[in-house]
């Protein structure tokens, strides 16, 4: 079922943001970031089977718009929050900060620790967010639209070309 595999994919995602800064190793960032490349085209191909089989052919153009549209804006808005969250509240904490103190002898210290830090908490707060997602009232409702038969179609109402 494709809501199962976008929330699978999506919690492999989050597990990835999590783990491979953990420590300051390029093989470690490697292989994240390849499993995760590798699972984008799921996310994206799940996706858009669910917005096909859920939304009314007639009005699949302005969903599919409307969707890419807030993508596109959400990006540069979450570009210009994360710099300063990351410049002033996660850096400065493990370079001068508390977590110097509270976890910088296992975790270590400095500008490249504040932005794992970051990703960690990224990580955790977007595993929560799905696994609560899944337990959604919104989650039932997709998934008991998404597991109806589609309609069947008349074949009468299919213009026939007189070319072919």
């Amino acid at each position: 079922m494709p809501l199962k595999t976008l929330f699978t994919a999506n919690i492999v995602m989050w597990l990835i943001c999590m783990i491979f800064p953990i420590q300051s190793s390029i093989v470690l960032l490697g292989i994240g970031m390849f499993v995760y490349l590798c699972l984008i085209p799921v996310v994206e191909a799940t996706e858009q089977t669910i917005l096909q089989k859920v939304i009314p052919h007639e009005r699949q153009g302005r969903v599919f718009g409307f969707a890419q549209s807030i993508e596109q804006a959400a990006s540069p808005i979450t570009a210009f929050m994360i710099g300063p969250i990351a410049k002033f509240i996660f850096i400065p904490f493990m370079t001068t900060g508390a977590g110097v103190r509270l976890i910088g002898s296992w975790f270590g210290t400095g500008t490249a620790r504040g932005l794992a830090l970051l990703f960690i908490v990224t990580g955790i707060v977007g595993l929560i967010v799905t696994l609560l997602a899944m337990q959604s009232a919104a989650y039932r409702k997709l998934s008991l639209v998404y597991r109806k038969p589609a309609p069947e179609y008349d074949t009468d109402d299919v213009p026939v070309s007189e070319e072919a």
